[in-house]
């Protein structure tokens, strides 16, 4: 194989591994907060969090998986983590005096991989949006 090919090959299976340890990790998790006798049912329970609650935080890690698995929205998959990852570490100090917060390291991390290597999908975005037409509220 020629040099360039390899190169190339070495970037996409590099900006693949990330995102494919993260639906690893957040396919079953997310799966598993839609039951009531799961061991997330228990722990929302112990953080005093409804079960609409659990069952949300499942259907956003489950959305971030769909969105790191097409490959073009993984960025936006990242930045689901990202926030879900966030939000169990505030769940953690605020409730258990930040024990069990490293849980949320690794996914954070590879998240926070998955949205730099993919930046370049929220631009996209924002060209979007900067794109749109201002609306004049004066009327």
């Amino acid at each position: 194989m020629e040099r360039v090919t390899l190169e190339k090959a070495a970037k996409t299976i590099g900006i693949w591994i990330p995102a494919l340890l993260l639906v690893m990790i957040f396919a079953p998790q997310g799966w598993s907060k839609f039951f009531d006798d799961s061991g997330w049912a228990r722990a929302f329970r112990h953080w005093g969090y409804p079960d609409w609650f659990r069952v949300t935080i499942g259907v956003i890690e489950l959305s971030a998986v769909v969105l790191l698995i097409l490959g073009r929205t993984a960025a936006f998959g990242a930045i689901l983590v990202i926030l879900v990852m966030l939000g169990g570490m505030a769940t953690h100090v605020i409730f258990d005096g930040g024990r069990n917060m490293t849980s949320e390291l690794v996914p954070l991390v590879l998240g926070t991989i998955v949205l730099v290597l993919r930046r370049s999908q929220l631009r996209h975005l924002r060209d979007w949006f900067g794109s749109r037409p201002a609306v004049d509220h004066r009327h």
